[in-house]
C-alpha cells in the first residue's frame, strides 16, 4: 500500500493540501526553523539598544533638523509599523519634533500604497507623521546623485535627500539577483527614478549576480554604493521565519546592520537537496508574496532550477491582482515562442518585459504549470500551463517518478547536497 505524505503549501492567505507518495518524495525543502522573538518589539529595542558599528540611534539623530524614514511596500512582508513605532520611540527621545519626520514608501516601480494601506504602517503615528509614496515616474521629486562605477545615472527622492537624517527599515530575504533585499535597496531601486530603476535590472545576468551573494555581485555593490551616495545614516533590518515572525533584528552602520541580518537568512534559509527532482512543487510562501505573478515568478525561478531536464514544475499561486504589469502581458502576448522574448530584452530593456525574459527562460527550462485564479487562456498566453483542480494537481504527482516540494520557494536557496 502506497504511504501518502501530506503537505500544506501556502496559498494566498490560506493553504492548499496536496498528497505526494513518499516513495517518490525527494525532500520538503522547509526552512529550518529559528526561534522567533517571544516579544518583537523588545528584540527591536534590543537591536537599537545595541547598534552595530555605530552610535545609539537616539544619539546619533539628536539635533537633526528634519528626519526621512523609509518603509517597504505593499508588496514586501516587513512588520513597518512595528519598525516605525521602534525607531520613532529612538527619534522622540532624542526630541526631534514629529512635525519634522517625513516617512516615505519605498515603491520602486510597484504600485503606491493607498491611504488605507497606510494607516496600518503608522498605527499610532496615523495623522501626527507625514507619509508618502514615492513616485519613480515624477522627475519634480527627484535629485540627481551622479554616476555609479558601473555608470549608471542615479537619481533618488527628493524627500529623502532633502532630510538632514535619513533611516532606512526592511526585512532582509533572498533576491533573485541582488543577493538579498532589503539595506540599501531601499534607496536604489526602492526610491530611485525609472530610468536608473530599469538599468538595474537590466543587469541581472551579469556574472557574478544571484541569491545569497553580496561580495562579487556587480548588482548588489551597485546598491550599496548608492546607499553611500545618498548619505543613508541608519538602518535597521530584519529576518523573518516563514510566518512572518521576527526571528532577528540589527540596527546602526547601513552596510554593517544589513550584513548581519542576512546571516539569519543563510542560517533558515539555505537549504540542501539530495538532487534534482522530475517535479518541483512550489509555492512563493502565500500572501503576499503571491498577490500578482510579478512577484509568484520569482518561485518559478527557484523550482526551474531544481528540476531535472524535460521535468516539470508546479507553482501554486493565488495571483488576485493579476499579473502585476501591462508591459509583461503585451510582450507575452505579442511572441511566438520563448526566443523571441529572450532576444527582444537583449534589444531592448523594458520593466515588465524583464518578467517576460524570465519566465520565457524558465519555461525553456522545465514544462511550467501555475494553478491560480488567472484565467487558463491568459496563462497558456503566457506559456505556461493552467491547472484549475487538485485533480489536476493530483495527475501530475502520478506521472512524476521523483518530486521536490518547496512550500516556501521565495524565501529558500537549495544546493545539492555533495556540493
Amino acid at each position: 500500500m502506497t504511504v501518502q505524505k501530506t503537505i500544506e503549501l501556502p496559498y494566498g492567505d490560506g493553504h492548499l493540501t496536496i498528497a505526494v507518495p513518499e516513495e517518490k518524495l525527494l525532500a520538503v525543502v522547509e526552512p529550518r526553523p529559528l526561534p522567533p522573538a517571544a516579544d518583537p518589539m523588545a528584540e527591536l529595542r534590543k537591536a537599537l539598544a545595541s547598534p552595530v558599528g555605530a552610535p545609539q540611534l537616539r544619539e546619533k539623530v539628536k539635533g537633526a533638523s528634519s528626519v526621512a524614514i523609509v518603509v517597504e511596500d505593499v508588496s514586501r512582508p516587513a512588520p513597518s509599523a512595528l519598525l516605525l513605532d521602534a525607531v520613532m520611540e529612538e527619534i522622540e527621545a532624542a526630541g526631534v519634533l514629529t512635525k519634522n519626520i517625513k516617512v516615505i514608501v519605498a515603491t520602486g516601480l510597484h504600485r503606491g500604497l493607498t491611504r488605507i494601506e497606510m494607516g496600518p504602517i503608522l498605527g499610532r503615528w496615523k495623522g501626527k507623521l507625514h507619509i508618502e509614496n514615492h513616485d519613480a515616474k515624477n522627475p519634480d521629486g527627484l535629485v540627481s546623485l551622479g554616476t555609479t562605477r558601473l555608470g549608471t545615472e542615479i537619481a533618488v527622492n527628493k524627500t529623502f535627500m532633502d532630510a538632514e537624517f535619513k533611516i532606512l527599515t526592511g526585512d532582509v530575504e533572498y533576491h533573485q539577483f541582488c543577493g538579498y533585499g532589503g539595506g540599501a535597496k531601499g534607496v536604489y531601486p526602492g526610491m530611485a527614478s525609472a530610468d536608473a530603476i530599469r538599468m538595474n535590472h537590466s543587469r541581472m545576468d551579469l556574472p557574478g549576480t544571484g541569491p545569497g551573494r553580496i561580495d562579487g555581485n556587480p548588482v548588489r555593490e551597485e546598491i550599496d554604493e548608492v546607499g553611500r551616495m545618498a548619505g543613508v545614516d541608519y538602518n535597521l533590518s530584519v529576518a523573518m521565519d516563514a510566518e512572518h515572525r521576527i526571528v532577528a533584528a540589527r540596527s546602526g552602520d547601513p552596510d554593517l546592520s544589513f550584513r548581519e541580518a542576512c546571516t539569519f537568512v543563510d542560517k533558515m534559509y539555505l537549504v540542501d537537496i539530495p538532487d534534482k527532482a522530475d517535479l518541483v512543487i512550489a509555492s512563493p510562501g502565500g500572501h503576499p508574496k503571491d498577490i500578482e505573478l510579478y512577484q509568484a515568478q520569482k518561485a518559478i525561478e527557484e523550482a526551474s532550477l531544481d528540476v531535472k531536464p524535460g521535468g516539470s514544475v508546479l507553482v501554486t499561486a493565488r495571483c488576485p491582482e493579476g499579473s502585476g504589469s501591462e508591459t509583461f502581458e503585451k510582450w507575452m502576448d505579442g511572441a511566438f515562442d520563448p526566443e523571441e522574448i529572450i532576444l527582444r530584452i537583449k534589444e531592448n530593456f523594458i520593466m515588465g518585459g524583464h518578467k517576460a525574459y524570465q519566465i520565457a527562460r524558465e519555461v525553456q527550462r522545465a514544462r511550467v504549470y501555475l494553478y491560480s485564479e488567472l484565467p487558463p487562456g491568459r496563462v497558456r498566453a503566457w506559456m505556461m500551463h493552467p491547472v484549475r483542480s487538485m485533480e489536476g494537481i493530483d495527475a501530475l504527482i502520478a506521472q512524476a517518478d521523483s518530486i521536490l516540494v518547496l512550500p516556501q520557494a521565495t524565501l529558500t536557496l537549495t544546493r545539492l547536497a555533495d556540493e
